[in-house]
């Protein structure tokens, strides 16, 4: 009888450590999404910042404004450059 109770409680323990396994790789999954998550705003921050920086360097107070499409080739052509 010892041994059928000895059995039974190594089979739960075992069951416990499997799940306690999986409950550490998705939380650890859990973890590195909201990291991407984090970064990537941070990222659309950061471009939102030169962009608006860009703008004003151009426009240079004079109160003109820059189309959608000319904001975007200069942020292209900016981009281009910083990668050489």
């Amino acid at each position: 009888m010892n041994e059928i109770n000895k059995q039974k409680r190594l089979r739960d323990a075992a069951l416990m450590a499997a799940e306690a396994d999986k409950i550490r790789v998705v939380k650890a999954a859990e973890a590195a999404a909201d990291a991407s998550h984090l970064q990537g705003q941070g990222i659309a921050r950061q471009r939102a910042a030169i962009i608006d920086g860009l703008r004003q360097s151009i426009t240079g107070g004079s109160g003109d404004t820059l189309s959608a499409d000319k904001v975007s080739e200069l942020l292209l052509i900016t981009q281009y450059f910083e990668t050489l």
